[in-house]
């Protein structure tokens, strides 16, 4: 079976979300837009909601309860450029009301749990390691390298393949 023919078996079965985190008019922090858009054209199934956004807010909390699996985009200003994370997200312990901006993915699937409780059954966090977060427009060279790999995790996280707790992936190695 082709890919995309699992992944559409597996997503009539299961509601993903997909949650792009980032400013595309500040060079790689908007790379998570540009998965999402990637995605979108490429691989995206009608069932697959994909969000984008400067940052995760707490009326995300309503869509995320409804999901069966979330998946949150982001690029990371600790990780080395261009070098992917991929990692299974667990909820904080409780939600602290005192945050009301901007917020983790681990504080939304709390607030998702506390307010409608309901949790998605699988939810993972992917970061790219971003080079440049100044005002250009375009992204770095190792953040567009690193595009394949994260797509091709994207895929298999939403195609219902096992993997594994924590990945990191960069352009020469795999760990």
């Amino acid at each position: 079976m082709a890919d995309r023919d699992f992944a559409a078996l597996y997503l009539t079965m299961n509601h993903a979300l997909v949650l792009a985190c980032g400013n595309p008019l500040r060079g790689d922090d908007g790379i998570a837009v540009v998965l999402a858009r990637y995605f979108r054209a490429e691989f995206c199934e009608p069932e697959t909601d994909i969000r984008s956004s400067q940052q995760w807010t707490p009326d995300l909390a309503e869509q995320i309860s409804q999901s069966d699996i979330v998946l949150f985009l982001d690029a990371s200003a600790t990780l080395p450029p261009g070098k992917v994370q991929f990692k299974k997200v667990e909820p904080a312990r409780e939600f602290s009301s005192t945050v009301t901006h901007t917020m983790s993915p681990e504080a939304l699937l709390a607030l998702a749990g506390q307010l409608y409780s309901r949790r998605p059954e699988r939810a993972y966090l992917l970061t790219i390691g971003g080079k440049s977060f100044d005002h250009p427009d375009q992204l770095s060279e190792p953040v567009r390298s690193a595009i394949p790999v994260a797509l091709d995790l994207i895929k298999a996280a939403l195609s219902g393949v096992s993997l594994p707790e924590r990945t990191c992936h960069s352009q020469n190695s795999t760990t």
